[in-house]
């Protein structure tokens, strides 16, 4: 007699749109319309190992490794959404004299820490196939740490919108 395997199905069949997402950084808020494309970054859990006199055993580790955050945006005609970028990365490094890291942080009017005003949160929301939010995912103490550069180009036969990507890192991701 032939044995039947069952398989439970799961409440909801349908599978995760990748264009449903909204993305908005507190500090960049000219970003959030012209988000293209943002990825949920992967999280590595450390593995140490344990040494027998006959083998190494891997055992769970206790500390977490977060990937790069990227965003892909559409570049506004003003540059407006490309230079808030620039000019945090610029405040942050100041290559030219500490003022440029002054001024930046005299802008933010919250009152933050000095050292709570290098940061920014962020929130991911995944949105369903009807556009409602399934998943929120905040990102926390988020700073920029690459601007991919700009082509302009004269000799296009079609309009071809400039598309700008930067990455971020940050301190921890969780889903709320």
């Amino acid at each position: 007699m032939a044995s039947t395997i069952t398989c439970p199905f799961p409440a909801n069949i349908n599978p995760l749109s990748p264009n449903g997402f909204m993305f908005n950084i507190q500090k960049l808020p000219d970003l959030s319309f012209f988000c293209q494309s943002v990825n949920l970054p992967g999280i590595t859990l450390g593995e140490p190992e344990f040494g027998t006199p006959f083998a190494k055993i891997p055992i769970p580790g206790e500390t977490l490794t977060y990937d790069q955050l990227t965003v892909q945006f559409l570049v506004d005609e003003q540059m407006a959404n490309y230079t808030s970028i620039y000019n945090w990365i610029v405040a942050l490094g100041f290559p030219e004299s500490y003022d440029q890291y002054i001024d930046f942080s005299e802008d933010d009017t919250t009152n933050y820490s000095e050292l709570a005003k290098n940061y920014s949160d962020a929130t991911l929301q995944i949105l369903t196939g009807n556009n409602n939010v399934v998943k929120t995912v905040r990102f926390i103490d988020m700073f920029p740490i690459g601007l991919d550069s700009l082509q302009f180009s004269g000799t296009n036969n079609d309009v071809q919108y400039l598309i700008g990507n930067a990455t971020f890192r940050y301190g921890l991701y969780k889903f709320l």
